[in-house]
């Protein structure tokens, strides 16, 4: 693999001292500056790395993600000041995006207005991780706020003859979109797995190993074990779908490799609580499959895409691909005592190390070019949170405390 010459020492990545150390930087990026008095986050930054005025709009995904964040953070480090900006967020998520009418929540707000108020199963995944995290940080007193988030899924996204969620709904909970994703399945069971540590609750780890089962294995079976994005309302392949749409923020063309690696954490961590050998044996084959066709062995990382015929359909290098792809291998190395994942582990910390993260602003950029360039900021509607670093982060600071 060749890698360019850059003048960063690299420290230990197995250290927690490191990644705790690394976590509260990213984390000094957004706090204070990100509170909005007003309520909820400000989500979006200019290139200096100061809040921008000119963005007033607040999507659900990063008041939850940055919820999360500061939740994830006041636990780890029993800080009060994060917890108390995660009760911030989570005031936000009940008085902004919650509408008391439908108990539904809306997608994206602009001036303290409802923009777009559908519902989106992959926000409300997002809304329901926010609550177990603040919860299990130690703001007891939201705790019904989980299980009504799930019965509202139940009630509304979950089809039981599929055994998987529904992707959109409208404002008033009635039309539903004819599109199915694996996408914000992937996120619930996310979201469930938070669920189930914050709460002990089995009923959240049983939904969650179902959706894992039935993503993983039994819809993955169409494509010779790799998980398509895409499927029609019978939860048949649907290849043409977004097709040539590579870069597409939540439904790019193509198959995610970042996804398999990202199921490879989810499918260890669901295996941590409830042990069945199907689970080792698909995350090591999503994670190897993910290496296999899409590590740029020229400049490093992982591609964003590839198509079905196995050809690199979109080059582009993204945060999030590489922070999951670290825990999974640090997931992988551990459970499956194999040291390999631990080359693998540290392989792309020093990637991300020398190319993803910006030393300066202590953030890591959203995305670089294939050849690890940076690519200039531009508008994102959902929106900035480095969720994926630090959320990563903290599982494997947790992982290594074992």
């Amino acid at each position: 693999m060749q890698i360019l010459n850059k003048d960063i020492s690299q420290p230990n990545f197995r250290s927690k001292a490191f990644l705790a150390d690394h976590v509260r930087s990213i984390l000094s990026f957004y706090y204070p500056q990100c509170i909005d008095a007003s309520g909820g986050y400000f989500q979006h930054f200019k290139a200096d790395g100061k809040v921008s005025s000119s963005n007033s709009q607040k999507h659900l995904v990063s008041s939850s993600r940055l919820t999360i964040n500061f939740a994830a953070c006041a636990k780890q480090f029993s800080d009060p000041d994060f917890l108390e900006a995660a009760r911030h967020g989570v005031a936000f998520l009940r008085k902004g995006h919650r509408n008391a009418k439908t108990r539904g929540y809306a997608w994206i707000l602009e001036d303290g207005q409802v923009r777009d108020g559908d519902n989106y199963c992959y926000g409300a995944a997002f809304v329901l991780m926010a609550y177990a995290r603040t919860y299990g940080a130690g703001a007891t007193e939201i705790y019904d706020y989980i299980e009504e988030t799930f019965q509202f899924m139940e009630r509304h996204f979950w089809r039981e003859e599929d055994q998987l969620y529904v992707d959109v709904m409208d404002v008033d909970l009635k039309a539903v979109s004819p599109y199915r994703g694996q996408n914000a399945n992937m996120h619930c069971c996310e979201a469930l797995i938070s669920a189930y540590e914050a709460t002990g609750e089995k009923h959240y780890l049983d939904r969650a190993i179902t959706l894992a089962k039935r993503i993983t294995v039994e819809l993955a079976a169409q494509c010779d074990g790799k998980i398509w994005e895409h499927y029609n309302d019978h939860w048949l392949v649907d290849f043409d779908y977004n097709a040539g749409d590579t870069e597409n923020k939540l439904r790019p063309w193509g198959y995610q490799p970042g996804h398999f690696t990202e199921w490879a954490k989810l499918l260890l961590l669901i295996n941590k609580h409830s042990p069945h050998d199907w689970l080792g044996v698909r995350a090591k084959a999503l994670f190897d499959k993910a290496l296999e066709v899409s590590f740029d062995r020229d400049y490093g990382g992982l591609y964003y895409g590839f198509s079905p015929s196995g050809e690199i359909c979109s080059k582009g290098k993204y945060s999030w691909v590489q922070a999951e792809t670290i825990v999974a291998a640090a997931l992988l190395a551990t459970q499956q005592e194999n040291r390999v994942y631990w080359c693998i582990y540290h392989q792309f910390w020093q990637y991300a190390w020398t190319y993803m993260i910006d030393h300066d602003q202590k953030c890591w950029h959203r995305n670089l070019t294939h050849d690890n360039k940076t690519i200039a900021p531009s508008l994102v509607a959902m929106g900035r949170t480095d969720y994926h670093s630090i959320c990563s982060c903290i599982e494997i600071i947790n992982l290594l405390s074992e």
